[in-house]
């Protein structure tokens, strides 16, 4: 077990920040046109669909005057001018499909030239679009997003004495796990992020064939998340709380019955995401380290009334299946100490949707 954690978790977490790292470029870049009469502050926001903060408080919208200083009139910009645009690859535009085009000449008769210009126009405008943001969550922006998720996961816990032989091996599996969370971007930098979710166990089976009821878990969490324009990964803390159970371990040699005991801990948390494109499916990715630092449980043990304390660890991976379903999966680990040595793995796969 020492072996697993001191090595095993370090380089599973390595390979994760490596991958993190790679996948998507820092900036989008693009030219978009003009109909023409409208302000190059109208292009980028209506049109393109920057955010008005990534132009003010970025300072992209005097970047971008700077790149394009042979515009001739930047409050408004002749028919078919191109404008070089370059902003963060994370910014989710948001452009107003709403917005009128304006005619070249107001009740002129457009040439078959004019309009295969015009035309020519809103298709680059469009490219552009698309391949500056790829994101299908561009109105979901600036507001509280919400999902409903479900798994069903696969869980091992390995229960021993300190210094003893004594110990179970048991199962814990879930066919049934429900949840909500909720996002919302705060600033061009942060973000909050919070969920809770409830989940049912088969009755555990322990290596000596005896079964006990489980109670129902829960967990929540709550996070801020910080992302600077320039840093390729988002770096994400708050807190967890959960409850489990486990079993009376170390009572069972004075001729216990085999029971469970329900502990309640919460944990302080650090965490990395990224979200990436891979072979044409937008993924997050997420992983995150917790120390506990509060614990209770239902009963103290008869031999040791101890509480447990230790950490947590997290891989989670999420794929955008349509514009609002998903599917992810997760892998989580504890390893704790109190009344007797815990280590509980979980594999979950499941879907979700967002609203």
């Amino acid at each position: 077990m020492e072996l697993y954690k001191r090595y095993f978790l370090p380089i599973l977490f390595s390979v994760f920040a490596t991958c993190a790292l790679a996948g998507s470029p820092l900036i989008k870049t693009g030219h978009v046109y003009a109909h023409g009469g409208e302000s190059l502050r109208e292009l980028l926001e209506s049109k393109v669909g920057i955010p008005g903060h990534v132009l003010d408080e970025g300072g992209y919208f005097e970047k971008i005057k700077r790149w394009n200083s042979s515009l001739e009139n930047s409050s408004s910009l002749m028919p078919g001018e191109r404008v070089y645009v370059e902003v963060p690859y994370r910014v989710v535009l948001t452009p107003n499909s709403r917005s009128k085009r304006k005619n070249l000449n107001v009740g002129q008769t457009l040439s078959q030239k004019s309009q295969r210009k015009t035309a020519s126009i809103i298709n680059e405008n469009q490219k552009l679009v698309a391949a500056i943001d790829r994101d299908d969550d561009k109105e979901r922006a600036d507001r509280w997003n919400y999902s409903l998720f479900y798994a069903l996961s696969r869980g091992s816990l390995q229960e021993g004495i300190p210094n003893s032989n004594i110990s179970t091996e048991s199962s814990q599996d879930s066919p049934l796990t429900l949840g909500f969370s909720t996002f919302k971007r705060l600033s061009y930098d942060f973000n909050y992020s919070g969920s809770l979710y409830l989940s049912k166990l088969d009755g555990g089976l322990s290596d000596q064939n005896e079964s006990v009821s489980l109670p129902w878990e829960y967990g929540l969490n709550s996070y801020m998340g910080y992302q600077r324009e320039n840093w390729p990964l988002e770096v994400y803390t708050g807190l967890d709380h959960e409850r489990f159970s486990s079993y009376n371990t170390e009572e069972l040699p004075s001729g216990e019955p085999l029971t469970t005991r329900e502990h309640t801990l919460t944990f302080l948390t650090l965490g990395i995401s990224k979200k990436f494109e891979w072979f044409g499916k937008q993924f997050l990715a997420k992983a995150s380290y917790s120390s506990s630092i509060m614990s209770s449980q239902s009963r103290p043990s008869k031999i040791n009334p101890q509480e447990f304390e230790g950490t947590k660890f997290i891989l989670y991976l999420n794929m955008k299946a349509s514009k609002d379903w998903f599917y992810h999966g997760f892998y989580k680990q504890h390893d704790l100490e109190g009344a007797t040595a815990l280590h509980i793995a979980r594999v979950g796969l499941g879907f979700g949707y967002t609203f």
